[in-house]
């Protein structure tokens, strides 16, 4: 690694500051917020039909 090399670390967000961020990597690391990209969870897609068919 190389001082301003970008990389890439995923972890909750536990307390954001006026200009700073707290986010838990394992020990909480707090980060400028401008350096920070949030993203929403992953969620799975909901089903439309019912895995089987209704008895007629």
């Amino acid at each position: 690694m190389k001082r301003g090399q970008h990389i890439e670390l995923t972890g909750e967000v536990t307390r954001i500051d006026e200009d700073r961020v707290t986010v838990d990597l394992g020990p909480l690391v707090t980060i400028d917020r401008d350096k920070v990209r949030l993203v929403a969870k992953y969620q799975p897609p909901t089903r439309k039909k019912r895995l089987r068919d209704e008895v007629d």
